[in-house]
């Protein structure tokens, strides 16, 4: 297999990213770039089946099932105009989950997007209706987590507000910009120019946990016979930058819900090895670091939900593998960075399976 240098291919992701962060996805308001992925893969040649909350893309031999979510964090707009932290306002409007916020969590929200640039959309089309400016967030008298934005007009309840673009290089060799999840989804669209085979799913509303159950409901229903070899592409958090200016892929035994398949992951460990990449197992890592925390006395850290590990708890194990994920620091921020180094040796991994 002729691949081009790390340069090159770094340059190829990171351009297919910015063109899919034109197109809005706000977690419950997907419409619009999961229609533009099929039309993506679709001009690639592959067979895509565009099902609700889903696009299933065939890429042509037999393969690997890859899942990657397509969902982003953003704001909808209330039926009192009010801008509401996305992932509370569909939960409560659309599953009723009766999910809210904490002054703490709010805190976090309003610190994470100060001072970024954002655009109401058209969830069906993505068409851009307005811009502001984010200037913090609140907690309400209705316990909402709302998000202050100056420079909007007033809007119809139910539209969504998507972060705008923004991914930039800098000379230290990382990348940054609202990398959760579109980075994914390009590096599996660049593989697939180089011969990449399987399927490809890619699922909305990951952000607030329905992205199992929407799997699982179209599988089940005939989309895909039982499988051990589920890949789950997706960015893993750290606190700092040292796994990412490694270049290193990140794997899992297990997260907090369920073990994963002990050959798929043993495929992804060749497949690494093969591409030259160092591996951190992150379960791994996490109960390491709570042992240093417990010595310390401080409050250990969650090993962690995935919506691997939920397909096999809630299957009963039909439905397993392995998730495949690029580190990244800064998470669910407009600044998520990556290395060039790690987001290559991702698409080298890919294309060794």
């Amino acid at each position: 297999m002729n691949l081009p240098a790390d340069t090159t291919l770094f340059a190829r992701v990171l351009a297919k990213t910015h063109e899919y962060l034109d197109f809005p996805s706000v977690v419950g308001h997907e419409t619009p770039f999961l229609d533009h992925l099929a039309r993506d893969f679709t001009a690639l040649g592959c067979t895509v089946e565009r099902s609700q909350n889903l696009c299933v893309i065939k890429l042509g031999e037999p393969g690997p099932v890859y899942l990657a979510h397509a969902d982003r964090h953003g704001a909808v707009i209330a039926e009192d105009g009010a801008a509401i932290y996305a992932a509370h306002a569909v939960k409560n409007t659309k599953y009723a989950d009766g999910a809210k916020a904490s002054e703490t969590f709010t805190d976090i929200v309003s610190k994470r997007y100060a001072g970024e640039d954002v655009f109401a959309y058209d969830r069906k089309t993505g068409g851009r209706l307005a811009y502001g400016v984010i200037t913090g967030a609140h907690l309400d008298a209705q316990e909402r987590l709302v998000m202050d934005i100056i420079g909007l007009p007033p809007l119809p309840g139910g539209t969504p507000v998507a972060l705008a673009r923004d991914v930039t290089p800098n000379k230290s060799g990382c990348v940054a910009g609202q990398l959760d999840n579109p980075v994914s989804l390009a590096a599996l669209r660049i593989a697939a120019e180089f011969g990449l085979n399987g399927t490809i799913i890619v699922t909305a509303e990951e952000e607030i946990g329905r992205s199992a159950t929407h799997f699982l409901d179209w599988a089940s229903a005939g989309g895909l016979p039982p499988t051990k070899e589920l890949i789950v592409c997706d960015t893993s958090p750290f606190d700092d930058g040292a796994a990412a200016m490694a270049g290193a892929i990140i794997l899992r035994r297990r997260d907090a819900t369920a073990s994963f398949h002990d050959a798929t992951i043993s495929r992804l460990e060749n497949a690494a090895s093969r591409a030259g990449a160092p591996m951190i197992f992150k379960d791994s890592f996490i109960t390491r670091e709570n042992d240093a925390r417990a010595r310390r006395e401080l409050p250990l850290k969650s090993m962690g939900l995935t919506e691997l590990g939920k397909i096999t708890a809630n299957s009963q194990g039909v439905y397993a593998g392995a998730t495949l994920q690029l580190p990244t620091y800064n998470y669910h921020s407009n600044e998520e960075t990556t290395s060039v180094k790690a987001l290559t040796a991702f698409v080298r991994t890919l294309l060794m399976i």
